[in-house]
């Protein structure tokens, strides 16, 4: 009994002990920490409402506006006012005065007694009558001085000219989720912000962007709010000003389209200078244009068509519309693309427009101006022809001619003389001081600004200069691809089941590209590995020798082809531009940029830096002969410039690209022309050879078009070739190519105009015109008549 009598006493002890604990925590909760807790509690009970703030402007250089922010706003009624029938007879007051002034809404009486009684997470939200009113609407919201209803302003992106500059400012796109941890969760963005999706929008993203207004309230469970917390002003991002000029820009824009959609449909260009026939030219559909003040780099116009309007990017993009942005197709990469930036990023060969650098690099080897040189129309050269355009054109020659006539009529033949050192009709050696080279033409094209980066501030492509090294590992990336198409015309089936270890098989082959090895030696080393058929050894070893190794090193016909600007050569249109600003500096090389006001040394162009190895007497002299391609009867572009006022230096580029115009799925092809190409092989075969292909070698056949085309040459046996698959084809059409600098005497700006598949260079020029007359004029310049 006593026992018991004790575990009850035990009981009870523990029991005071834990209510006394409970009551003395309770009395420091409520009263010495009360005002702590009381914090607490607001804090988790805080809600935020936030406003739009403007973005930065983006200015032309004269501080005109190219991209701006403008005003949207809202109507809303404030929750914090909705005690009693006041709040509600203003909010009516208020939608009959919107639906006088023509403005949206749908709201009645009882659509905002419900919202006013409404509660829950959200109840401390404002109540929106209408969006996107006018601003006249709002100036009428305003004088009426209500005390519940008041205006919320966010600020949309505006972009008054439209698609002006489109590719140069760039456009705007929501947060992605794969951006959210770094913009949201480390920068502090907001989810629905929108931020530079290209161009200027997105390189000065942290500049433009706004500080938004931020409003606090505190808040009950209901959501009804208990008081404000204060609220902050929008903070307008910071503005950018750009070296455009919106007449420069304007006018290169609208005459490259002009000369686009001229070219293509054979038409006239239309000019107060002089129509110009342009060239039929069918493909023409994209182009480029820029223009470099040539003593300070700034970049005053960069045009690429086709074009898009970055105001289709606010407030969402529809479907059709972002479709109708894309590339129109996606296995032609010179499709037109209309978000894509064709100045700064599509590298092509530059053709005859690359001719003052071979005659630089020939100059500084010594030689002479005057030297006459015979075209005897073209070079027959190991079984291949390389002719000067004029004999590939119907059979002409251009006769003697000097380096001031070779660069006026862009004589090919001339320039593949200077560029061996070899006077060809002749069959002797030009007599220089220093001998010529591959090299050398490249690094004179390198100290120019050509195959680097200019520096400009939004995205772009390096281009391309030939090298050696560029070439070997094109002829091993070649080798490669064929023996693995090829993997079971020399291999063994049972060695193709692991392709890693396949692959690395393949790569011990592909690396004696460069070991100078004989034709015994390649067989002899086939013969060592256990992998390849015994009966295909010499004809395997014929393939990598004749087809490839033989082709890796350097030789005349990569200098034939580097001398007029086509082989491995592939430069921008700004690097283009870049370039003949260089020569307008005298040979002085320097970055271009966008923004207006950066230095020289933030720029790197000074006399000290970038200067170019040709010598500045002969850079005068080139300059000189390009003013008679313009100036002169016989100059290839006196058609365009003959009448025109301002004396121009130019030179003119028409350059071939190699392969065929995509005609969509490679299937669809197949199943219109199969019977033409290989009559007796049939679409349903050729789906099944594709079908296995795929299934065994997917590192290969990764698409079905690939698939389809080695179908038909493994089922004729090797008896049909790609070039026979691909004969229904059309071919790409020629870049044409117009670079000028103005004044001639004394060159103030640059101009690279570019029309993929322009068809003759000629159909360049009336842009490049365009563009100098616009300047010329606006500059003051003096007429020469």
């Amino acid at each position: 009994m006593n026992k018991d009598r004790s575990k009850h006493a035990l009981i009870i002890w523990f029991t005071a002990v834990l209510g006394a604990v409970l009551v003395i925590r309770l009395f420091i909760l409520t009263v010495p920490q009360h005002d702590k807790w009381a914090e607490y509690v607001d804090d988790i009970s805080i809600r935020t409402f936030y406003e739009t703030a403007p973005r930065g402007d983006i200015l032309d250089r004269e501080g005109r506006i190219i991209a701006t922010s403008r005003p949207v706003y809202s109507v809303i009624l404030s929750r914090q006012e909705t005690d009693g029938e006041k709040a509600l007879n203003e909010a009516l007051e208020a939608v009959k005065l919107l639906k006088d002034c023509g403005e949206k809404t749908e709201l009645d009486a009882g659509d905002i007694e419900e919202k006013i009684q409404s509660s829950g997470y959200e109840g401390y939200m404002p109540i929106t009558l209408a969006d996107e009113i006018s601003q006249e609407t709002a100036e009428r919201i305003k004088q009426e001085n209500y005390s519940a209803i008041r205006l919320s302003v966010n600020y949309e992106r505006y972009y008054p000219n439209g698609s002006l500059a489109s590719h140069v400012t760039g456009y705007l796109g929501r947060i992605s989720a794969d951006e959210e941890e770094e913009l949201v969760g480390e920068k502090g963005y907001r989810r629905d912000a929108v931020v530079g999706r290209s161009g200027i929008e997105q390189v000065y993203e942290d500049s433009l962007k706004g500080t938004d207004a931020v409003s606090r309230y505190l808040v009950d469970s209901g959501g009804t709010v208990r008081k404000s917390l204060g609220a902050s002003e929008a903070v307008k991002g910071t503005d950018v000003r750009l070296t455009l000029d919106i007449d420069i820009q304007q006018t290169a824009e609208e005459s490259l389209k002009q000369a686009v959609e001229k070219a293509a449909a054979g038409e006239v260009f239309v000019s107060s200078y002089g129509n110009v026939q342009m060239t039929a030219a069918p493909n023409a559909a994209v182009g480029a244009a820029v223009v470099i003040d040539v003593r300070t780099g700034e970049v005053l116009a960069m045009a690429s068509c086709p074009d898009f309007d970055p105001n289709d990017f606010i407030g969402g993009m529809t479907e059709e519309k972002w479709a109708s942005l894309q590339r129109e197709d996606d296995a032609d990469p010179l499709s037109p693309s209309p978000l894509y930036n064709v100045a700064a990023l599509t590298a092509v060969q530059p053709g005859s427009s690359f001719k003052p650098v071979t005659a630089l690099a020939a100059l500084d080897c010594g030689l002479n101006r005057n030297l006459y040189l015979y075209d005897d129309g073209c070079v027959n050269l190991g079984g291949s022809r390389y002719g000067c355009w004029l004999w590939n054109e119907n059979g002409g020659r251009h006769g003697y001619v000097d380096l001031k006539e070779a660069l006026k009529v862009s004589c090919n033949y001339y320039f593949y003389d200077i560029a061996c050192g070899y006077d060809f009709a002749s069959g002797r050696p030009l007599e220089y001081n220093t001998d010529i080279s591959n090299s050398k033409i490249v690094s004179t094209a390198a100290s120019l600004g050509l195959g680097r980066k200019t520096g400009i501030e939004i995205e772009e492509s390096q281009g391309v200069l030939p090298s050696e090294a560029l070439k070997l590992q094109g002829i091993k990336n070649s080798l490669r691809n064929y023996l693995l198409t090829e993997c079971e015309t020399y291999f063994y089936k049972s060695c193709l089941k692991d392709r890693k270890e396949f692959r690395k098989k393949i790569e011990k082959i592909v690396d004696w590209a460069d070991k100078d090895l004989t034709l015994e030696e390649i067989v002899g080393k086939l013969k060592d590995k256990s992998f390849v058929k015994p009966d295909q050894v010499e004809a395997l070893a014929a393939v990598c020798k004749h087809d490839y190794f033989d082709r890796v090193r350097w030789d005349v016909s990569d200098t034939l082809n580097i001398s007029i600007g086509q082989g491995d050569n592939s430069y921008t249109t700004l690097q283009m531009a870049n370039y003949m600003a260089a020569l307008g500096r005298g040979g002085i090389s320097g970055d271009a940029t966008l923004i207006y006001g950066k230095s020289s040394q933030e720029r790197k162009l000074s006399d000290s830096s970038g200067a170019s190895s040709a010598d500045k007497d002969d850079i005068e002299y080139v300059i000189e002969a390009l003013t008679e391609v313009t100036g002169q009867q016989d100059g290839s572009l006196y058609g365009s410039f003959g009448s025109f006022p301002y004396k121009v230096a130019a030179k003119t580029g028409t350059a071939q690209r190699a392969g065929f115009i995509s005609s969509g799925s490679e299937a669809e092809y197949l199943k219109r022309h199969l019977h033409l190409i290989a009559p007796d092989i049939t679409f349903n075969e050729t789906e099944k050879e594709a079908d296995r292909l795929m299934r065994e070698y997917p590192d290969v056949y990764e698409s079905e078009d690939a698939a389809m085309r080695r179908a038909v040459i493994n089922l004729s046996s090797n008896r049909i070739t790609a070039d026979d698959i691909d004969r229904y084809k059309k071919k790409y059409d020629n870049f044409a190519w117009t670079v000028a600098l103005a004044p001639a005497d004394d060159p103030e700006i640059a101009v690279a105009v570019m029309l993929v598949q322009g068809g003759t260079s000629s159909n360049a020029a009336p842009v490049a015109r365009e563009i100098i007359g616009k300047y010329g004029d606006k500059s003051g310049w003096e007429r020469l008549f």
